[in-house]
């Protein structure tokens, strides 16, 4: 069965479809929107998810195309009417920024801080929900991108000048992009490939998983390394190695001080700070 839904006065119309089967029912429709951005160079891309994976695709255009597969699971009917009435998709615009994000009752988040609080611990909600979100953006936009659970973050052919990319249960994928990064990955891999060397600090982080890096062959950076069960391998040729000195300060009426001593490989002048971090896992940084 076939009907159209408006969805959302921020968003488009899109086809919804009900299956139904012996164990759960399921609703799936395609959400898109599309928005003109007046000064790329310096908006941003916000897309915070929870259940689902990220897309984005850099292009030579001037707009935003914001494609989302909504999809909705429960046991029975009434619950999973509930879920299409309850979770939706929230797109909004304001002044240089785009966020893309779920919405339901049961959701706070901070537009200003872009931080969640996801839902109210004392019930369990009676459906599940995925949203797949692939949004096409011009290339110089600022992106900042995370996910939770079911889904995979991908970013590629970007130019701005900051990408942040974030997931907790599955990989990350940075495909010829530029600018000043920063990664945070907990279960998964971390593959990211320059057209342009990043000319700013970078923070690269994985929990438990690889990080596969690939640089621009006339790369000059310092890259600090430190993993528990990890090591680091590298194609480059190393100028010199050092040991770089942390102090952090504590909290409270008596602070604490921690110190720490990293090791760090210089490769060319080291003109920018490069630092990697995981728990079980290598850092293999390539030349391309």
């Amino acid at each position: 069965m076939r009907k159209q839904l408006v969805v959302m006065l921020l968003l488009s119309v899109g086809l919804g479809v009900q299956h139904i089967t012996a164990q759960k029912k399921e609703f799936t429709e395609v959400i898109k929107k599309e928005m003109e951005v007046s000064n790329a160079l310096e908006s941003d891309l916000v897309v915070k998810n929870v259940f689902g994976s990220i897309a984005v695709e850099g292009y030579s255009g001037r707009t935003v195309q914001v494609e989302v597969e909504r999809t909705i699971r429960a046991e029975n009917s009434s619950d999973l009417d509930l879920g299409k009435s309850e979770l939706q998709v929230k797109i909004t615009q304001l002044h240089n920024r785009i966020i893309v994000r779920p919405d339901a009752p049961y959701i706070e988040f901070d537009e200003e801080k872009l931080r969640y609080k996801w839902c109210d611990n004392s019930f369990e909600l009676s459906y599940e929900h995925n949203l797949n979100i692939k949004v096409k953006v011009p290339n110089s936009m600022i992106i900042d991108v995370s996910t939770v659970n079911n889904g995979e973050v991908l970013v590629e052919n970007t130019r701005g000048k900051y990408l942040k990319a974030e997931n907790i249960n599955g990989g990350i994928t940075l495909t010829n992009i530029t600018g000043k990064t920063k990664v945070n990955c907990i279960n998964g891999p971390v593959t990211i490939s320059y057209a342009d060397n990043p000319k700013e600090a970078s923070e690269y982080y994985s929990l438990n998983g690889d990080i596969n890096i690939s640089y621009q062959k006339a790369l000059s950076a310092n890259i600090s390394f430190k993993s528990m069960n990890g090591e680091m391998f590298t194609d480059f040729d190393i100028n010199k190695q050092f040991t770089r000195t942390n102090r952090s300060n504590g909290n409270g009426s008596k602070p604490k001080f921690k110190i720490e001593a990293q090791p760090v490989v210089q490769i060319g002048n080291g003109s920018v700070e490069f630092d990697f971090e995981t728990l079980n896992g290598n850092v293999y940084i390539k030349k391309i």
